[in-house]
């Protein structure tokens, strides 16, 4: 079996801007996995590898999944990306505020048809 090549950058990078995204500093993510903030710098630039506990830790700190720690491309095309800003926008919010945003942007997608139908 080949031999899996990570960019140990590229995922710190990707971290880095999962942690951003919710606003969360190095010193909060530290608090809230229980790593140093020394050690969570070191992950975002690439310097330091972690176990899969520790990536578990991380975004589970932060409410993403492995997933999306990985699917660092996902931004790049626009159906993709809008689907990635939905469902991290859902993922903040209750069971049931969720299906209640669920009911509403089906109605809208099925208004938005009808006016394009025509």
């Amino acid at each position: 079996m080949d031999e899996i090549k990570v960019d140990w950058r590229k995922l710190g990078n990707r971290i880095a801007e999962m942690r951003m995204a919710r606003g969360v500093t190095q010193s909060n993510l530290a608090e809230k996995t229980g790593l140093s903030e020394t050690y969570i710098g070191y992950l975002e630039q690439g310097k330091r590898h972690g176990n899969f506990n520790t990536y578990l830790k991380i975004v589970t700190a932060l409410g993403f999944t492995l997933n999306d720690l990985t699917t660092v491309d996902l931004k790049d095309d626009l159906s993709d990306r809008l689907a990635w800003e939905l469902s991290h926008a859902l993922s903040a919010c209750k069971t049931d505020e969720r299906e209640s945003i669920m009911r509403i942007v089906r109605e809208m997608a099925h208004v938005i048809r009808m006016f394009h139908a025509e």
